[in-house]
């Protein structure tokens, strides 16, 4: 149910940011979809197409960019270039998910799909670069060039390794938002490790045991006692576990 305006209106602000951070960052993410939307348009329309419908429409990977770096301060079009640059990492990823992992035949259908989703998918790595580097920031950039080579490696490894599991990217994508999104605004090494670590930890709650996500919160909370949007990050994270855990149950 969406709530009554006048009764949102009632409610303190430190209580909406604390109850509802995707509210508190509404204009940020349009801004994120908006420069999705402009890094996936091209001079061809079949390309444009075949982005579109991959195209995300829910951005948590932005959240956790935008809500680490909430804790300091950056330029706001910086902060929304590097969500975008994570989501984008998604989305190239769900491109290379569309390379059938059986074997091919040697039509040249297959061959094509082979090769569209190949360059498809690395064409998003690279307009994800490219919104990475627009925050101008060396240590960011670096961060987000390392989350690329190991979801690169992870991706070889389990076509190698492990050909008929899926690809477990979460752990990696949530990592890096925390990680780069902390270091564009220059928080303190042990807060940015507990927000990587509590990041991280998260990804592997999508598909794993939990118990690493609470006591990564637990050492969070501590560490952003003082941080006015800690309390909204934090809560975004415990309602997302709840949230899986309540559609695991039913």
């Amino acid at each position: 149910m969406i709530p009554n305006k006048a009764t949102i209106e009632r409610v303190s602000p430190t209580a909406i940011m604390e109850s509802n951070l995707e509210w508190v960052l509404g204009d940020e993410l349009e801004q994120v979809r908006r420069r999705m939307q402009e890094a996936v348009q091209s001079d061809y329309p079949f390309l444009n197409d075949l982005l579109a419908a991959h195209l995300h429409h829910h951005y948590p990977r932005a959240i956790i960019v935008l809500g680490s770096s909430l804790l300091g301060h950056a330029n706001t079009d910086k902060r929304v270039a590097l969500a975008a640059a994570i989501e984008m990492l998604y989305l190239a990823t769900n491109v290379h998910d569309a390379i059938p992992r059986d074997l091919l035949d040697a039509s040249d259908d297959s061959r094509a799909l082979l090769g569209t989703s190949i360059l498809v998918g690395d064409y998003c790595f690279s307009q994800a670069s490219v919104l990475a580097a627009e925050t101008e920031n060396p240590a960011v950039v670096a961060a987000f060039s390392n989350a690329l080579a190991r979801l690169s490696e992870r991706r070889v490894m389990t076509l190698l390794e492990q050909p008929d599991q899926p690809h477990t990217d979460d752990a990696i994508l949530y990592a890096a938002a925390a990680d780069a999104g902390s270091l564009l605004v220059g928080l303190p090494r042990p807060i940015r490790y507990a927000l990587r670590e509590a990041a991280a930890a998260f990804g592997e709650v999508l598909t794993d045991s939990e118990t690493a996500l609470v006591e990564a919160l637990t050492q969070l909370d501590a560490l952003l006692q003082d941080r006015p949007f800690g309390k909204p990050l934090l809560n975004w994270l415990r309602f997302r576990t709840n949230e899986r855990r309540v559609m695991i149950e039913d």
